[in-house]
């Protein structure tokens, strides 16, 4: 089997820690994912993940509940929204960014750094 994939096979998600009324660990794993997917009747995992890109307000919330909701099963979105202002939006959006990029195999990466953004090659 292919060294790379292998890796990529036995991946675990790296925890970041962010603090709010105490410090938290976000873990991006399958269950992160399936909880955002149910989060919204009307949303993907990967709507949400378009609107993380675009910094609203909303998807950072509900990634960091999803990442977060493991260890605190009360954890509410609204509950983490309220240690969420303009003086850290920006550092937990690229951190949380950071963790999906991380989460992806190495060729998915690959392919996401030759695009433009809009998903054709440059």
């Amino acid at each position: 089997m292919d060294k790379e994939l292998k890796h990529d096979l036995q991946h675990k998600p790296k925890a970041v820690t962010f603090t709010l009324d105490k410090e938290r660990n976000f873990i991006l794993d399958l269950n992160a994912y399936s909880e955002l997917d149910l989060l919204y009747d009307n949303k993907t995992y990967h709507d949400i993940e378009r609107d993380l890109l675009k910094m609203r307000p909303y998807a950072i919330r509900a990634f960091m509940w999803g990442g977060m909701v493991h260890e605190d099963r009360e954890l509410t979105p609204d509950f983490i929204g309220q240690y969420i202002d303009v003086t850290n939006i920006q550092e937990y959006a690229q951190q949380i960014y950071q963790a999906i990029l991380n989460d992806k195999p190495q060729q998915a990466k690959d392919e996401q750094s030759d695009s433009d953004g809009n998903g054709k090659k440059k």
